[in-house]
């Protein structure tokens, strides 16, 4: 935000697209977590995400480790 405010010298603008980006990302998600949680199981999507996010740590700490 600071970079497209200094670009474009309209923090208002730039601040109320900020806004309406997250509303509308937040709005997104909770649509399609509603449509996927009627189609899949709540406890299968919680082992799905648990294991995906333990495979972006390995791979941080790889990273992290490696470079």
């Amino acid at each position: 935000m600071l970079n497209l405010t200094a670009r474009y010298g309209d923090p208002l603008s730039v601040g109320i697209g900020a806004v309406l980006a997250l509303w509308t990302v937040a709005g997104l998600g909770i649509a399609c977590g509603r449509a996927l949680t009627e189609k899949v199981p709540l406890h299968l999507i919680t082992k799905v995400v648990a294991l995906l996010m333990l495979g972006l740590g390995v791979w941080s700490l790889y990273e992290a480790a490696a470079g």
